[in-house]
């Protein structure tokens, strides 16, 4: 197997810093295994033995690193003759090809082309390789093409979200955080129904505000703030109201280390 190239950008690389140590090791030890045209046999089992020969790894994180690495668009995965097989995306652009043809079935020659250069398989590219219901796996596929527009969408309604978010810092951590919960139309909406909430409360307008990555990861727009919204100096107090108000301002200063 030649050796392959590492170039000083995968340090800045916005594909590479978005996965986890784990899964941007994956990624390297994928690159080694590859043929002079970036690809290899994406079994999970062929992949742990090929990856992973002196260490102890489920196939189950092969899967889930594989599906970090397809959503970061570094690698697609196609199948052939029932075969999984997996290329790296950018490959000729930074590796020397000096086989004439690659010792893999190449997507562009066994691959149904349904929109331009996009890939779609006859099922889901991370799936086990037995299945005894292959029908379901054509009904519940994800194609490359849908993955992008999933992904599209998703930073684009974290920009929406950040856009509205109060407090600005830490912008990298609540991406991450966007991205784990990874919200459709309506849990977008839902979630932005609850920011607009909480901003009417007393701990935010106070100033109390935790870091948007605290605040996803803690599912916070499920909260109640009903009890909380901000009282006008004509409003009158409930009986207990205000202290249940005072309590949840010293929680909130004590969760976010005020106290």
């Amino acid at each position: 197997m030649p050796n392959r190239i590492l170039k000083e950008s995968i340090c800045t690389s916005d594909n590479l810093n978005n996965l986890t140590p784990q899964e941007e090791i994956f990624f390297y030890r994928i690159m080694v295994n590859c043929d002079d045209y970036g690809i290899t046999d994406a079994r999970s089992k062929i992949l742990k033995a090929k990856c992973f020969p002196l260490k102890e790894v489920k196939d189950s994180d092969i899967e889930k690193w594989l599906m970090a690495l397809i959503n970061a668009d570094l690698v697609m995965v196609y199948e052939v003759s029932g075969k999984r097989y997996l290329k790296m995306t950018t490959w000729e652009n930074h590796q020397q090809i000096r086989a004439k043809r690659s010792k893999y079935p190449t997507p562009d020659n066994h691959c149904n082309h349904l929109i331009a250069d996009d890939i779609k398989c006859p099922r889901n590219p991370i799936q086990s390789e037995s299945n005894p219901n292959p029908n379901s796996s054509r009904d519940n596929h994800v194609t490359v093409t849908q993955q992008k527009e999933n992904k599209k969408y998703i930073y684009t309604a974290f920009e929406e979200f950040w856009t509205a978010y109060p407090k600005k810092v830490a912008k990298q951590d609540a991406t991450k955080a966007w991205e784990k919960i990874g919200p459709d139309a309506e849990l977008t909406k839902t979630i932005m129904q609850g920011l607009g909430k909480v901003k009417q409360s007393r701990q935010w307008t106070e100033g109390f505000i935790p870091n948007a990555s605290t605040w996803l990861n803690g599912r916070r727009w499920e909260d109640d703030y009903t009890l909380t919204l901000v009282k006008s100096e004509s409003s009158e107090w409930e009986p207990g109201e205000k202290e249940r108000l005072m309590d949840e301002i010293a929680r909130a200063k004590k969760g976010m280390g005020l106290q």
